[in-house]
């Protein structure tokens, strides 16, 4: 973790990444629109009951009438100052009874006010031609279609009678948590000592009996889609700072986790979503062909150990791919694969660790044919714009999920892409939230499940 305090750190610092106190606080103001009113909630108070009060406080006051949902963000920090019940508590001082709240753990997020890795924001939402409703599911890493059923479930229900036509979803979903494994811990790399049949039997009992182990994410996703697919779709997976460790879902007064919360809309403002990640072949291709029987485990490519084979392929010294330099290389060096097998088009899917000669990958492989794609900065960069170009001007609010390894891999150039983002959003409000498997979903363009990628939710007005 080294290294990723070291790129971190110089984010966290800028004045930029601040708020200032509360009686010097710049105003971010509301876009006056008769239809619809959104603002930005803000805190980075250490308190999390504290917190709570002041980025709700700092959303609603902006609003000439009560909320119709909340969305809260907020990084792992608050576990030790005071915990996650204190800072919904804080929340719930000042937010109007029955206001329908999800949110979860982020590694970082962007906003009108500047770029952190610490603290908590939430979007508000009050609009005359709008119904919302939330869900959840439990148990998403043992049983996801089940959680995935009940969540969906509970937004079909309270969304029967409405009458319009244009339905959203926003998904958050808990991702990856690292297993600590007898005599192994929490390594990514294993690649002698337990055999890897042993090893890979610990890692399937742990997923099961401790939800310790891949998201399941898509799994959690597809059911979603299978109850609601009229529905646009925005998803992220809750983390912490990178480590893998926990992760916690908000869902009105209550902390989750191992869980799925969603927002549900319907209304008549138009929006839509998109997902861009601007990764490049490198020219290097291969088949796998040997898998776990839920293709999250490769343990053959190109009919041979998928370990070996993969860095032949590109070229490195057995001992290169370490503990040590896991992120600098693993980051922009993704898997690509078809999201959809009839079109050329590959997708980012990054390791998540080593087993002897078999990976785990986060997203499950469903087609054999996979490349190698790497990626710079000025391409992160231009994802941003390829994706908020293909909006309508002056949009109403905006939510985006982003890779939590762009945040990793700009370190404090996170600023400039904030700046690509200004100039799309200008003073209309909007988050990115920096999550752990991202995701958008509509019915003309079906599901895109990738790592590395920039997500994008843009509601705009009616007229």
């Amino acid at each position: 973790m080294q290294e990723l305090e070291q790129i971190r750190k110089p984010l966290v610092d800028q004045p930029t990444g601040t708020l200032p106190d509360a009686s010097k606080k710049k105003e971010i103001p509301v876009r006056p629109d008769p239809d619809v009113e959104a603002a930005i909630g803000m805190s980075r108070k250490w308190d999390a009951r504290e917190a709570g009060r002041e980025v709700a406080e700092t959303a609603i006051k902006k609003l000439t009438r009560p909320p119709d949902f909340f969305v809260l963000f907020s990084t792992i920090h608050y576990e030790k100052y005071g915990g996650f019940q204190e800072l919904l508590n804080g929340v719930w001082d000042v937010l109007p009874k029955g206001t329908p709240l999800i949110g979860g753990t982020v590694s970082g997020f962007t906003n009108n006010y500047g770029c952190y890795t610490r603290g908590t924001t939430a979007l508000a939402v009050s609009s005359e031609d709008m119904d919302v409703a939330i869900g959840y599911g439990k148990n998403t890493k043992r049983n996801p279609k089940h959680a995935a059923q009940q969540c969906a479930q509970m937004i079909k229900e309270k969304l029967k009678d409405s009458t319009y036509e244009n339905k959203f979803l926003l998904n958050l979903i808990s991702a990856s948590i690292m297993p600590n494994i007898p005599t192994i811990g929490r390594r990514k790399i294993v690649r002698s000592g337990m055999s890897t049949k042993l090893l890979l039997n610990l890692f399937g009992f742990s997923q099961y009996f401790f939800q310790k182990g891949y998201g399941r994410d898509d799994e959690v996703l597809e059911e979603l889609i299978r109850y609601l697919p009229e529905y646009r779709m925005l998803g992220g997976g809750t983390i912490d700072d990178g480590a893998a460790l926990r992760n916690y879902q908000f869902f009105n007064k209550d902390v989750f986790t191992n869980s799925v919360v969603s927002l549900g809309i319907k209304t008549n403002h138009r929006l839509d979503v998109k997902t861009t990640h601007n990764m490049k072949k490198t020219g290097i291709e291969f088949n796998i062909t040997k898998t776990s029987n839920d293709g999250r485990i490769i343990h053959e490519i190109n009919g041979k150990p998928a370990f070996s084979e993969f860095i032949r392929l590109l070229g490195w010294p057995s001992d290169f791919l370490n503990e040590k330099n896991w992120f600098k290389t693993n980051y922009f060096f993704p898997l690509g694969f078809r999201v959809n097998k009839e079109f050329e088009e590959f997708s980012p899917r990054l390791l998540g660790g080593i087993f002897g000669e078999s990976f785990i990958t986060i997203i499950r492989s469903k087609d054999p044919k996979t490349v190698i794609l790497t990626i710079d900065g000025r391409s992160l960069l231009k994802a941003i714009d390829d994706n908020l170009n293909t909006f309508p001007e002056n949009p109403a609010f905006g939510l985006i999920a982003s890779c939590t390894t762009r945040l990793e891999t700009m370190g404090d150039k996170t600023y400039r892409s904030r700046d690509h983002i200004l100039q799309y959003f200008g003073e209309s409000p909007f988050i990115e939230f920096y999550v752990g498997g991202e995701s958008t979903y509509s019915p003309n363009k079906g599901l895109t499940f990738v790592n590395m990628s920039f997500n994008t939710a843009v509601f705009w007005n009616k007229n």
